[in-house]
Parts: C-alpha cells; sequence; structure tokens
C-alpha cells in the first residue's frame, strides 16, 4: 500500500471508531490493554526535564497513566487524527492532569531537540509507514540518555499461541469489530497490520538503525503484546 494511501486509511479507521475505540479496546483485549499501559507507565524513568511525550496518544490513556507518576511530569499527547483527541480531552478535564495535547504527525514532531526524558508510543508505530523517519524523530526530541517505549501488538513466537492468535486476528476481531463499530473491514485493516509487523528482533535492527542503543524487548500475556526500549546516546 502506498503511504498516502495507508495515510488516508489510518484517517478514515480512526474517524470512524472514536465513538466506540475505548469500548472495543477493553472488551476484545479482555481489559489487558489497561494493564499493558500501566507496565510502561510504570517503567519510565525519571530524567532532568520533567517532561514526556505520547505519540500516538488516540484518547489519553497512557499519557494520563504516565501524568499520575509519583514525580508528575508533564506530558504532551500528539495524534495524527483530531478526532481522536476529543475523548482524551474530556478525560483531562475530569482529571486536571499535567497533559497537553495537540493534533501533529509523529514523522515530523513539533518539538525541538531534546526536549523529553521519554517518548512513548502504544499500538500507533505500525500505522506509521515510515516507521524509521518516526523513530529517528523519537531520538532527535529525546534529551541524551533518554528511552523510548514502544508498546506494540506481534505474532506471537509460540507455535501453539501463534495460531490461535491468527485465527482471532482473522476471524473474530473483524467480525466483533464490525459488530460494534459498524465497519468490519477497519478491523480486517487492522489485523493485517498485527500480522505484518515485524518480530521483537527484526524491529530492534530498526531502533539501532534509527541511532538508539541498547536495544531490547519485554513481552506480555503471552508475546501477544511487546515492549521495545531503547536509549538515546548520551552526547
Amino acid at each position: 500500500m502506498q503511504e498516502a494511501e495507508q495515510l488516508r486509511q489510518v484517517r478514515r479507521i480512526f474517524n470512524q471508531v472514536v465513538p466506540v475505540y475505548d469500548f472495543l479496546n477493553r472488551a476484545l483485549s479482555l481489559r489487558e490493554d489497561v494493564r499493558w499501559r500501566r507496565f510502561v507507565a510504570r517503567a519510565i524513568r525519571p530524567g532532568p526535564t520533567g517532561r514526556v511525550l505520547d505519540v500516538a496518544t488516540g484518547t489519553g490513556d497512557l499519557a494520563l497513566a504516565i501524568a499520575a507518576r509519583p514525580e508528575k511530569p508533564l506530558v504532551a499527547g500528539l495524534d495524527l487524527v483530531p478526532a481522536m483527541l476529543e475523548p482524551a480531552r474530556r478525560k483531562l478535564a475530569r482529571s486536571r492532569a499535567r497533559v497537553a495535547l495537540l493534533c501533529g504527525d509523529g514523522t515530523s514532531l513539533p518539538f525541538p531537540e531534546a526536549s523529553f526524558d521519554a517518548v512513548t508510543i502504544a499500538f500507533g508505530i505500525r500505522n506509521i509507514p515510515r516507521r524509521g523517519r518516526a523513530l529517528g524523530e523519537m531520538l532527535r526530541v529525546l534529551a541524551p540518555g533518554g528511552r523510548v517505549y514502544v508498546l506494540e501488538f506481534t505474532t506471537p513466537q509460540k507455535p501453539w499461541v501463534r495460531r490461535l492468535y491468527r485465527l482471532y486476528l482473522r476471524s473474530w476481531l473483524p467480525a466483533l469489530g464490525g459488530l460494534v463499530s459498524g465497519d468490519g473491514s477497519s478491523y480486517q485493516y487492522l489485523a493485517d497490520t498485527i500480522l505484518e509487523f515485524p518480530a521483537p528482533p527484526a524491529f530492534r535492527a530498526e531502533m539501532r538503525a534509527a541511532g538508539f542503543r541498547a536495544a531490547r524487548s519485554h513481552a506480555l500475556t503471552h508475546g501477544i503484546t511487546w515492549v521495545h526500549v531503547a536509549e538515546k546516546p548520551q552526547a
């Protein structure tokens, strides 16, 4: 799929699913998505800037979890699709957390170099056509020694889990997602992006190619989801 077409598809899908996005995330993951985001929020290492960037923030769940840390960092939540930020703004109004929300492109971040101690992205990197450019931008805005945390679905490595997961993605996910959202094709597209996403060793190689060091990966829930962590070299 061409880059422009993929971006049109991403915008269409996420504009379509905004009203049921959080509900389907909880239902389709059996609320594991809440635990995964909390894992990332707890893993973040505080640094000198006191700021964290959450790319593809969506409805703001990870940004709010990070802002709730004891250090109370200032979190910038950025998303390509303006409609996705509306639920995030409602949540923010209730929580009064230190979160600033803005619309923007993960391949051209509107921040100066060395602005953040950490950059996170949850379930968004696979929807960015130019992953290498996005990783390069995350590296640019990190302070030296800062870390990137990529939470993403991946085809499980264990054969029996992989077989069940492929069945889920090919059959159950489009059917259940379509039943609730009215657009099964959107969930088929999302299933395809999960199956096409590189295995952990290959993605770590992409992180290193972007300039990161000490890349490592942590499996969650039988390898359905992984957290990939890497550091910006010290100046």
